[in-house]
Protein backbone atom coordinates (compact mmCIF):
# COMPACT_ATOMS: atom_id res chain seq x y z
CA UNK A 1 0.00 0.00 0.00
CA UNK A 2 2.84 2.30 0.74
CA UNK A 3 4.72 2.14 -2.40
CA UNK A 4 0.94 2.45 -4.46
CA UNK A 5 1.07 6.08 -2.63
CA UNK A 6 4.19 6.49 -3.09
CA UNK A 7 4.26 6.08 -7.05
CA UNK A 8 0.46 8.37 -7.12
CA UNK A 9 2.50 10.67 -5.56
CA UNK A 10 5.55 10.47 -8.16
CA UNK A 11 2.87 10.11 -10.85
CA UNK A 12 0.77 13.49 -9.64
CA UNK A 13 3.80 15.39 -9.18
CA UNK A 14 5.21 14.61 -12.57
CA UNK A 15 1.95 15.65 -14.10
CA UNK A 16 1.64 18.73 -12.73
CA UNK A 17 5.57 20.02 -13.16
CA UNK A 18 4.70 19.09 -17.12
CA UNK A 19 1.49 21.40 -17.02
CA UNK A 20 2.98 23.78 -15.94
CA UNK A 21 6.27 23.99 -18.32
CA UNK A 22 3.68 23.26 -20.85
CA UNK A 23 2.37 26.29 -20.12
CA UNK A 24 5.30 28.36 -20.42
CA UNK A 25 6.75 26.41 -23.32
CA UNK A 26 7.15 29.82 -25.41
CA UNK A 27 7.76 33.62 -24.47
CA UNK A 28 4.41 34.65 -24.60
CA UNK A 29 5.10 37.23 -21.79
CA UNK A 30 5.09 40.63 -22.49
CA UNK A 31 2.85 44.09 -23.76
CA UNK A 32 1.09 43.40 -27.30
CA UNK A 33 -0.86 45.93 -29.76
CA UNK A 34 -3.85 43.84 -30.83
CA UNK A 35 -5.44 45.74 -33.42
CA UNK A 36 -6.49 49.46 -31.60
CA UNK A 37 -6.32 48.26 -28.60
CA UNK A 38 -3.52 46.47 -26.14
CA UNK A 39 -2.92 44.30 -23.64
CA UNK A 40 -0.48 43.29 -21.77
CA UNK A 41 0.47 39.19 -20.71
CA UNK A 42 1.83 37.67 -17.66
CA UNK A 43 2.46 34.06 -15.89
CA UNK A 44 0.02 33.66 -13.30
CA UNK A 45 1.85 30.66 -10.60
CA UNK A 46 -1.09 30.65 -8.96
CA UNK A 47 -3.34 29.56 -11.96
CA UNK A 48 -0.56 27.93 -13.23
CA UNK A 49 -2.00 30.13 -16.55
CA UNK A 50 -1.09 33.38 -18.18
CA UNK A 51 -3.20 36.36 -17.33
CA UNK A 52 -4.57 39.09 -19.78
CA UNK A 53 -4.76 42.20 -19.01
CA UNK A 54 -6.39 44.23 -21.29
CA UNK A 55 -6.00 47.95 -21.92
CA UNK A 56 -9.51 48.92 -22.04
CA UNK A 57 -11.06 45.70 -19.72
CA UNK A 58 -11.38 45.44 -15.55
CA UNK A 59 -9.82 42.39 -14.30
CA UNK A 60 -8.05 39.61 -16.23
CA UNK A 61 -8.70 36.72 -18.60
CA UNK A 62 -6.92 33.28 -18.66
CA UNK A 63 -4.94 32.31 -21.97
CA UNK A 64 -3.77 28.85 -21.84
CA UNK A 65 -1.20 27.07 -24.44
CA UNK A 66 -3.58 24.85 -26.91
CA UNK A 67 -1.36 23.64 -29.52
CA UNK A 68 1.81 24.36 -32.19
CA UNK A 69 0.90 23.50 -35.86
CA UNK A 70 3.27 21.61 -38.39
CA UNK A 71 3.49 25.27 -40.04
CA UNK A 72 4.92 26.56 -36.74
CA UNK A 73 1.90 28.67 -35.55
CA UNK A 74 1.50 28.33 -31.87
CA UNK A 75 -2.18 28.91 -30.56
CA UNK A 76 -3.02 30.21 -26.93
CA UNK A 77 -7.05 30.11 -26.32
CA UNK A 78 -8.19 33.27 -24.00
CA UNK A 79 -11.10 32.05 -21.05
CA UNK A 80 -12.64 34.53 -18.80
CA UNK A 81 -11.41 34.32 -15.27
CA UNK A 82 -13.69 31.23 -14.53
CA UNK A 83 -11.55 29.13 -16.72
CA UNK A 84 -14.74 27.93 -18.68
CA UNK A 85 -15.97 30.95 -20.99
CA UNK A 86 -14.25 31.04 -23.86
CA UNK A 87 -13.18 34.50 -24.82
CA UNK A 88 -10.79 34.12 -27.92
CA UNK A 89 -7.23 32.86 -29.11
CA UNK A 90 -3.95 33.78 -29.92
CA UNK A 91 -2.05 32.83 -32.94
CA UNK A 92 1.09 33.36 -33.56
CA UNK A 93 3.33 33.02 -36.18
CA UNK A 94 7.17 32.58 -34.85
CA UNK A 95 8.62 30.86 -31.47
CA UNK A 96 9.32 34.20 -30.28
CA UNK A 97 5.47 35.26 -30.40
CA UNK A 98 6.21 38.44 -31.93
CA UNK A 99 3.71 38.68 -34.47
CA UNK A 100 0.22 36.72 -35.28
CA UNK A 101 -3.79 37.38 -35.25
CA UNK A 102 -6.05 37.21 -32.01
CA UNK A 103 -9.75 36.05 -33.19
CA UNK A 104 -12.45 37.11 -31.21
CA UNK A 105 -15.52 34.78 -29.75
CA UNK A 106 -17.42 36.03 -32.55
CA UNK A 107 -14.83 35.13 -35.02
CA UNK A 108 -13.45 38.93 -35.87
CA UNK A 109 -10.00 39.17 -36.72
CA UNK A 110 -7.06 41.68 -35.03
CA UNK A 111 -3.24 41.66 -36.05
CA UNK A 112 -1.14 41.24 -33.21
CA UNK A 113 2.15 42.15 -32.50
CA UNK A 114 4.97 42.37 -29.64
CA UNK A 115 6.09 45.87 -28.49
Amino acid sequence: MKKLLISIFFLSLILSARNSFSQKAYDVEGRYSVGKTACTIEWSESSKAFRVYWDKGTGYTLLFYSDEYPNGNIIYTEYEDDGATYVGSFTFSDSGCNSGTYTRWDSKKFSVRKK
